[in-house]
């Protein structure tokens, strides 16, 4: 009994040994098998997943590689063949080699030749001993006034003569208001209708109706404003003109805060808006 009892026991151990044998064999191929299919696969992933999808600079890396290759232009593309330059530049290379000016040049690109020629004449000009003369351009100022300045001026009326003198601020009686007045011209003696004349050259600035002085034309001579007043309505001349020294501007006929005078030419004159006395200019004694 015992040993049909232990024939049984080794028979089932050597059952559970090849057992084991069978399914040692089982594994080793399996695992065999996932090796090397892992192997084949890792070439293509391995180089994705070596960088950490977390490192910003492994990210930074990868694009810069990818945007390499996509700028790197393949070998085994063909380069492009050279297009044929049309036959209108052709011809102007040529001449521009041939030193002949191109047409589509411009004509600025002379000026340098140009100012390259009046240098060496003015260069040979200084070694000869001449003397060059350089055009310079007048320009006219802005400000410039549009009559030449009389060197004097001349008497408005024939007679020269005085009849009321500039009273200088002191008031003197006056025949026709009857009352003390400051004079703050010169009455001029002259003849009814008389022509009245500029006394230099000048420009008109105004004519026109006051009601103590009659009529009047202001005339700007250089520095000076002369007002020309008791003249007759018919103004010969008209704002914005330009006078010359001698120039009808008007005739005599009356002032009327003076009317009661004989026939005179009032004429008054300042400068920067003061009064100065006509007789010192007309006869140059002012200064």
């Amino acid at each position: 009994m015992n040993g049909k009892r232990f024939s049984k026991e080794k028979r089932r151990g050597g059952f559970y040994l090849a057992l084991a044998v069978c399914l040692t064999a089982v594994g080793i191929a399996a695992w065999s098998t996932y090796d090397s299919v892992t192997s084949y696969t890792a070439p293509q992933s391995s180089q994705q997943e070596t960088a950490d999808p977390e490192d910003p600079e492994a990210r930074k890396k990868s694009s810069q590689k990818e945007e390499t290759s996509k700028a790197s232009p393949s070998a085994a593309e063909p380069s492009p063949a050279p297009t044929p330059k049309p036959a209108e530049e052709e011809s102007s290379q040529a001449q521009e080699a041939a030193g002949e000016p191109s047409p589509t040049q411009e004509p600025a690109q002379k000026e340098p030749a140009q100012k390259e020629h009046a240098q060496k004449e003015h260069a040979q000009a200084e070694s000869s001993g001449e003397e060059t003369v350089t055009p310079q351009e007048t320009q006219v100022p802005a400000n410039a006034p549009l009559y030449e300045i009389s060197a004097k001026f001349i008497w408005p009326v024939a007679s020269r003569q005085v009849s009321q003198a500039y009273s200088a601020g002191a008031p003197v009686y006056s025949q026709t208001m009857k009352d003390w007045r400051i004079h703050t011209g010169t009455d001029l003696s002259a003849q009814a209708g008389e022509e009245v004349l500029a006394c230099a050259n000048g420009q008109v600035l105004e004519t026109t109706t006051d009601p103590l002085l009659g009529n009047l034309v202001t005339i700007e001579h250089g520095d000076f404003v002369f007002s020309y007043c008791g003249l007759g309505e018919d103004f010969a001349v008209s704002p914005g003109d330009t006078v010359a020294q001698g120039q009808v501007i008007g005739t005599v006929t009356a002032v009327p805060q003076e009317s009661a005078e004989s026939p005179h030419l009032h004429l008054e004159v300042r400068r920067d808006q003061v009064c100065l006395d006509p007789q010192s200019l007309l006869e140059g004694t002012w200064q």
